[in-house]
C-alpha cells in the first residue's frame, strides 16, 4: 500500500463507536491531550525567553516537561487506536487481509488481544503506584524549589492504559465479528 493511502485521512477506517459515549471520552482525553501540548509549548517557549532575556530560567520546567509526555501518551493512545492511528508494520497485514480477508481479521483481532494484555498490564502495575503516591502525598521535583504531586500522572497513565485495553477489546470484537462476514475469494473458503 502506498504512503499516501495509509495517510489519507478521508479513507480512515470507521471509529468502533463513532457517537458513543465512550468514543466521546477518549477524543476529549485526545483534545486534553492536546491542549497539554499547546501548553507545554508556551512553557518552554517562556522558559528559553526567561532564560535568554533576563537569566532567570521559570524553576520546574524540565520536570513538567518529564511529565507531561507520559501524561500525553496515555491521553492520546486510547483515541489513536479508535480512529486506527496506531503505528503498526503494514507491509504483512494489508497484503495479507486483501488476500485471506477472513484470516487477516481474525490476525488483526489476535494483535488486539496482545494489546489488551499489554495495556491491562501497565493498568493493573500503575495501580498500585496511584495508591502510594496518593497516600504518602509523593512529589517530583527539588523541595522548596518547585514540587509537584506524582498522583495526577499516575492516574492519567492507569485511566489511560485501561481504556487503551477497552479499546482494544472493541477492535478485537469487531475484527472477529467481520471475519465471519468476510467475503470469501474464489469460492473457497479462506481460513
Amino acid at each position: 500500500m502506498s504512503y499516501e493511502a495509509n495517510t489519507n485521512l478521508d479513507d480512515a477506517p470507521a471509529p468502533s463507536a463513532p457517537s458513543s459515549p465512550f468514543g466521546h471520552l477518549v477524543d476529549g482525553l485526545n483534545g486534553l491531550g492536546s491542549i497539554v501540548i499547546g501548553m507545554v509549548m508556551v512553557l518552554m517557549c517562556a522558559d528559553v525567553f526567561m532564560r535568554n532575556a533576563f537569566n532567570k530560567p521559570i524553576d520546574g520546567v524540565a520536570e513538567l516537561v518529564a511529565a507531561s509526555i507520559i501524561v500525553i501518551v496515555f491521553l492520546q493512545l486510547p483515541s489513536t487506536l479508535r480512529h486506527g492511528r496506531m503505528s503498526r508494520a503494514d507491509l504483512f497485514i494489508d497484503p495479507f487481509l486483501v488476500k485471506r480477508p477472513r484470516a487477516g481479521l481474525r490476525l488483526r483481532a489476535l494483535f488486539s488481544l496482545f494489546g489488551i494484555f499489554a495495556c491491562g498490564v501497565i493498568a493493573y502495575a500503575t495501580r498500585p503506584l496511584l495508591v502510594k503516591a496518593w497516600n504518602n502525598d509523593e512529589f517530583i521535583g527539588l523541595e522548596g524549589v518547585f514540587t509537584f504531586p506524582t498522583w495526577p500522572m499516575a492516574l492519567v497513565v492507569t485511566v489511560g492504559a485501561a481504556l487503551a485495553a477497552l479499546q482494544y477489546a472493541l477492535l478485537a470484537w469487531h475484527d472477529l465479528r467481520d471475519s465471519g462476514a468476510a467475503p470469501v475469494q474464489g469460492g473457497k473458503r479462506h481460513e
